[in-house]
């Protein structure tokens, strides 16, 4: 298992991801011909974002995966006390975004100390300039985010109180983190895509946009891809095998210890471990093309950095006694497959023309990572989501996901041996033995949300947790327990607001 006592230094804005980003573009804008865009021409229509560019659906993670792509006939026209800025902006190739953001967690009964809150901000500011309009190199963009993240309520502790493998909360280390610094180029006709510099996978690769707040463990906890709001030396290139289907490679380097303290404009490479890289085929469909949308992701992962076994302390102990008990090791590094859909199965057959009609989602993924020694071989989740209901605000949603982490049976044995369960008097002492650690983690939601005025919506989740497995807390602080986590969500896009986008 990599870094398994570490995680919780290891990703803030998962959490934020969790909600914060996963609203931040419900909607890329409707088609101009549609009355949903005849209303946005005469006045914003509540919630409606234009998200920031990527390659596979100009959205940041986390968001559902409906109305991402430029519909037919482009964006709707600015509005807004800079919009005329941001047209002319616009015709010299350069695009200025801004979201801010703010979430606020409790545990009244979940984790190791329950009855505690937890509030995060983060204002994301990115660029992305075309340099062909900018100053006349073809075919070439460069892509800058930058997340502004200062410390808010309880953000040191809040990692320890509520600990679990589904849902780390780890504490600011740092006031602000470089998210991107690319080159970009695209050949042959826009098919194929070719970027590098400092970048993360979590755009077009393992994407959390199958659901609303949809987020993976495997990608964090086992694999070590960087959080949402960090970046590594690295790179990716994709060819788009139809206007839907495209392949797509990346690698960026294992270097934990850079990413998980430094505010991203550290490049050191001293401390890099290895690669890791991830290979996919991208399906994506719209109601502007399919009445029923598949957007489907499978692909491969491997990290070529040795991991801790499961079977192990993640440093070596010294006994009482003066011996030592070694780290177990595996220089093989972590390889697994995955694979995540979301359908469309029910549409208002009555429903105008537009971007978000009454419709009924099903979404589901899993990820499978074989190897001796894997502390989390299996995670799975499913769910439904019902949006599109109310005529006045397109991306109000409701929806419920389930998610599944499996421990290996012989981590299991390990943490049940060393205490996990409960608190025996010597916690890493031999022959120590706590009560029984489920193998079978869950967490159930039902989530919501709403959009309260033009560029702003607001999102709602209430989570349980059943048989929370423990990440990062010293044993001696007490027991995981099952139990609820809440979570309120407030998302600003200030570009769109203004008219900058």
């Amino acid at each position: 298992m990599k870094q398994f006592n570490d995680i919780t230094r290891h990703a803030k804005t998962v959490i934020v991801a969790l909600g914060f980003s996963s609203l931040a573009a419900m909607a890329a804008g409707p088609d101009p011909q549609t009355p949903a865009a005849q209303a946005d021409a005469t006045g914003p229509v509540k919630g409606i974002f234009l998200p920031p560019e990527t390659q596979t659906g100009l959205t940041p993670p986390g968001v559902a995966s409906l109305g991402i792509q430029p519909p037919p006939g482009g964006p709707p026209p600015r509005m807004g006390p800079l919009s005329k800025l941001g047209d002319a902006l616009e015709e010299h190739g350069v695009d200025l975004g801004l979201f801010l953001a703010n979430g606020h967690f409790a545990n009244p009964s979940a984790g190791v100390s329950t009855g505690n809150s937890v509030d995060y901000f983060e204002a994301s500011l990115s660029a992305n300039a075309d340099l062909h309009k900018l100053i006349g190199i073809p075919n070439t963009k460069i892509h800058f985010t930058e997340a502004w993240q200062p410390p808010s309520n309880n953000t040191a502790k809040f990692s320890s109180q509520v600990a679990a493998a589904l849902a780390p909360f780890p504490p600011t280390q740092t006031n602000s983190s470089l998210v991107k610094l690319t080159l970009s180029h695209d050949f042959l006709d826009d098919k194929l895509h070719v970027e590098y510099g400092r970048m993360n996978l979590t755009d077009d690769f393992m994407v959390a946009n199958m659901c609303t707040g949809c987020f993976a463990a495997t990608p964090l906890i086992t694999l070590g891809v960087p959080p949402r709001d960090r970046s590594l030396l690295g790179a990716r290139t994709s060819y788009a095998l139809s206007p839907n289907t495209r392949l797509g490679f990346a690698v960026v380097e294992d270097n934990y210890d850079l990413q998980s303290t430094s505010n991203g404009w550290d490049w050191n490479a001293n401390t890099r471990k290895g690669w890791i890289g991830v290979a996919n085929l991208m399906h994506k469909t719209e109601f502007f093309d399919n009445p029923h949308p598949l957007n489907a992701e499978v692909g491969i992962y491997h990290n070529t950095s040795p991991y801790v076994d499961g079977n192990s302390f993640p440093v070596p102990i010294v006994l009482p006694g003066g011996g030592v008990i070694p780290v177990v090791t595996h220089d093989g590094g972590t390889w697994g497959l995955y694979g995540q859909a979301r359908k469309v199965v029910w549409k208002a057959a009555d429903a105008p023309p537009g971007p978000f009609p009454p419709n009924v989602a099903l979404y589901g993924g899993a990820y499978v990572t074989p190897g001796a020694g894997q502390a989390f071989p299996f995670e799975a989740y499913a769910g439904v989501e019902y949006g599109g209901f109310l005529k006045d605000n397109p991306i109000a949603s409701i929806g419920s996901t389930w998610r599944y982490l499996q421990l290996s049976k012989e981590r299991a044995s390990f943490e049940e041996q060393h205490g996990y369960g409960s608190i025996p008097p010597s916690p890493f002492g031999p022959g120590s033995s706590g009560s029984p650690v489920p193998r079978d983690t869950f967490a159930f939601d039902v989530h919501g949300q709403y959009g309260i005025a033009p560029g702003v919506l607001v999102n709602a989740v209430v989570q349980y947790f059943l048989n929370p497995n423990r990440m990062g807390p010293s044993l001696s602080v007490g027991d995981t327990h099952s139990g609820w986590l809440f979570g309120v969500f407030l998302v600003a896009d200030i570009g769109r607001i203004t008219g900058l986008r």
